[in-house]
C-alpha cells in the first residue's frame, strides 16, 4: 500500500500466490466455505474429501425432500465444516488432503446428476399424478 491506497495485483501474481500456497500445503477457509455454499458439500470436495461432499450434498437434498430446515441445517453445516477443516488442516489438526482438479470436476459432475435425476423423478411424479387426476 501507498498512501493508503492499495496497489493492483497481477493475475500472474495471484497465480503465484496459489501456488506458494499449494506447496506450503494451506487450504483457504474461506474458499472452502464459499465452494460449499454454492455448490453444498464443493467445499468438502476442495479440502480433499469427496465422500464427505458427496455425503452433505444427498443429506442436503434428503433433508430438503422430507422439510427445508432439515436441508438447510445440513447446507449450512457442509459451509461450516468445509471453512473449520480447511482452518485444522492449516494448523496440522487434520491431514492434509491435496485437492485434485479431477476430483473438483468429478464432484460437479455428481452434483450435476443428482439434480438431474431428481429433476426427472420430480417430473416423472408430476405426471403419474395428472394421469391419476390428482393434480
Amino acid at each position: 500500500m501507498r498512501d493508503g491506497t492499495a496497489e493492483p495485483v497481477s493475475i500472474r501474481a495471484a497465480l503465484a500466490a496459489a501456488e506458494v500456497s499449494r506447496r506450503e500445503k494451506r487450504k483457504n477457509p474461506a474458499i472452502a466455505a464459499g465452494l460449499s455454499l454454492v455448490f453444498n458439500g464443493l467445499g468438502q470436495a476442495y479440502n480433499g474429501q469427496f465422500t464427505k461432499g458427496v455425503a452433505v450434498l444427498l443429506g442436503s437434498l434428503f433433508g430438503l425432500f422430507l422439510l427445508i430446515v432439515p436441508g438447510v441445517a445440513v447446507w449450512l453445516w457442509g459451509v461450516y465444516d468445509a471453512w473449520a477443516t480447511a482452518r485444522r488442516m492449516n494448523e496440522g489438526l487434520v491431514p492434509y488432503r491435496e485437492t485434485s482438479t479431477l476430483t473438483i470436476v468429478a464432484f460437479l459432475a455428481v452434483w450435476a446428476a443428482t439434480i438431474v435425476v431428481l429433476s426427472l423423478a420430480s417430473a416423472m411424479l408430476l405426471v403419474a399424478m395428472g394421469l391419476q387426476g390428482m393434480v
